[in-house]
């Protein structure tokens, strides 16, 4: 029971509230451009650290059409997102985001098994790809951003 409920955290926070329904249209995977998202325009009225890049990857999931495989089990981001968000709270540790995610993001703790993103379209991708592209976009819009504003 307690390594059950260990692996959900586990997965959740990986999952991070990263995933239901969105059109075609926004992507091959169904995913929006971070920097038009919600979440990124939230992420703007904050300080810019690294703890607020995992924040704004785990509120830029958390309604994204994506289903989560954790241990074998399917898991919306939305139901994943709480457990996402403590797991990150408790075991992030001042590293740079995509170091995080590679560490936290790949595997599940006792079973081992790789985590899945399930997309509308049938395909599945580890969660730490998507998670660390996804962070890339991130950064690139950070800095597009700060070019403008120069």
């Amino acid at each position: 029971m307690k390594k059950t409920l260990v692996n959900v955290v586990l997965f959740v926070s990986c999952s991070f509230i990263f995933w239901g329904t969105v059109p075609a249209a926004l992507g091959s995977e169904g995913l929006e451009p971070v920097a038009q998202s919600q979440a990124y325009q939230e992420f703007l009225k904050k300080p810019g650290n690294d703890l607020a890049k995992m924040i704004c990857l785990l509120n830029y999931f958390r309604f994204s059409p994506v289903v989560v495989r954790f241990e074998g089990i399917d898991y919306t981001a939305q139901a994943a997102y709480p457990f996402g968000l403590v797991y990150l709270m408790t075991n992030y540790r001042g590293e740079k985001p995509d170091t995080w995610a590679r560490k936290h993001c790949y595997r599940s703790l006792f079973g081992n098994n790789i985590i899945f993103f399930k997309f509308q379209d049938g395909s599945s991708r580890p969660a730490r790809d998507v998670i660390l592209e996804k962070y890339y976009e991130l950064e690139t819009a950070q800095q597009k951003r700060a070019s403008q504003v120069q």
